[in-house]
């Protein structure tokens, strides 16, 4: 008789303590029922309806990405991380980074047309990658976070994610108007 646990035999998938590095070699990225993204791991079985997570979205885009897969009852299972994108083909690739366009949508700021005060929240009027937006945020810090070493994600009243990549690229004017209300 050993005294060394044993895990159940009616486990089955990644063990959840370690963590495991997908590869072209160990897995298949590709689309299954109804388009959802599936994971087929070698010697292992089919994960559906599989979504992409960033484990640093600023510093590593293409690398450290979390593949996980909703067990139901709101539980998900990390079937795996790739260190980077780029070892996949690029078909495989580019469903991941689908995914990640679905899950982190994102406006991109490219021009401040106008900021200021509006019934106590901070109104802007932007042009974005997608088109002019006009919208309001709390006057926070928790609504304007750092974005690596010079940009800002601004986070609107309805939970919106605006993106300015880099502060410098703005005009002196815009970084200026900017920064006299969003200081921090």
């Amino acid at each position: 008789m050993t005294d060394e646990p044993t895990q159940p035999e009616s486990e089955s998938g990644p063990d959840p303590t370690r963590v495991r590095y997908l590869t072209p070699d160990s897995c298949r990225i590709h689309l299954g029922t109804h388009g959802a993204l599936h994971v087929t791991v070698r010697d292992e079985r089919i994960y559906g309806g599989v979504y992409a997570a960033y484990a640093f979205p600023v510093a590593y885009g293409d690398q450290f990405i979390s593949l996980l897969h909703s067990a139901g009852e709101g539980k998900d299972v990390e079937i795996g991380l790739i260190r980077n994108l780029s070892d996949f083909p690029p078909q495989q690739a580019d469903l991941v980074r689908q995914a990640l366009a679905r899950r982190y949508f994102i406006h991109t700021i490219t021009r401040i047309h106008e900021i200021g005060w509006k019934y106590g929240f901070v109104s802007l009027d932007v042009e974005t990658d997608k088109g002019r937006v006009q919208f309001m945020m709390r006057w926070k810090s928790d609504r304007a976070v750092d974005y690596g070493r010079r940009g800002k994600v601004l986070i609107d009243v309805d939970e919106n994610r605006y993106l300015i990549p880099n502060l410098d690229a703005l005009s002196p004017g815009e970084r200026a108007d900017f920064t006299r209300i969003i200081y921090w």
